[in-house]
């Protein structure tokens, strides 16, 4: 259900606030989170890529929040339809309070569902500028390995492979043409970069002056190629 009208002042002030959000990725232990600081005058559109920056994904797919019953998102061609333009709804067009959630699902083939969370309201003076990430455990998922069941499955495979292949490495052989997926040989589980998830955002932050920002689908790698390791 949509959330209740308020008045101009209060909307003014959601607007303004800073929303302390934990942003969780549901059906995978030990758990892969983020919190963030973003401003309550960030659009939908705007946030879909905060996400995506923030959790470690590539923008490859379509993607959809539900938000006080009701779905939002950035329509693509042959994608799904949103009755509303998300580059018109702002986090603080709701009236939220701490502790209230919301999904984004990322993906409806592999369907990461994420959580939500409003762990604070803040004032405006907490974030003078873009959105950043204050914490976060473990490393994102890679793309199209099959939703939390085929991540669990392909990262057990990843490690048996690692550790066979150190003893092979020891014993002299060449595993430089084992025929195993590209990230096998890069992937750490474990690993989460703070600094660069906001270097990331900070960059992505650049764009807002380009009408292609809230619609670039595909990839970010052109845009981030600086920040690969």
């Amino acid at each position: 259900m949509p959330p209740p009208v308020t008045p101009p002042s209060a909307g003014n002030d959601r607007l303004a606030a800073v929303y302390q959000l934990k942003i969780h990725l549901v059906g995978i232990s030990p758990h892969i989170c983020r919190r963030m600081l973003v401003r309550g005058d960030t659009t939908l559109a705007e946030l879909h890529h905060v996400f995506q920056v923030a959790m470690g994904w590539e923008n490859w797919h379509l993607h959809r929040f539900k938000l006080w019953g009701k779905e939002y998102g950035i329509p693509y061609t042959g994608g799904i339809y949103f009755a509303d333009d998300a580059r018109r709804v702002h986090l603080g067009d709701f009236p939220w309070q701490v502790n209230d959630k919301f999904t984004y699902t990322y993906d409806f083939g592999d369907y990461w569902l994420h959580q939500v969370r409003v762990e604070q309201v803040l004032p405006p003076t907490s974030l003078p500028a873009h959105p950043v990430c204050v914490s976060g455990r473990r490393a994102c998922p890679p793309e199209e390995v099959g939703g939390p069941s085929g991540y669990d499955q392909r990262t057990l495979d990843q490690f048996s492979w690692a550790y066979e292949a150190a003893d092979r490495l020891l014993a002299g052989e060449d595993i430089r043409e084992d025929d195993v997926p590209t990230w096998f040989w890069t992937y750490r589980p474990e690993h989460f970069d703070k600094g660069q998830v906001n270097r990331k955002l900070a960059k992505l932050y650049q764009l807002k002056g380009n009408p292609d920002f809230l619609y670039s689908q595909g990839g970010y790698d052109y845009f981030f190629a600086d920040e690969r390791p």
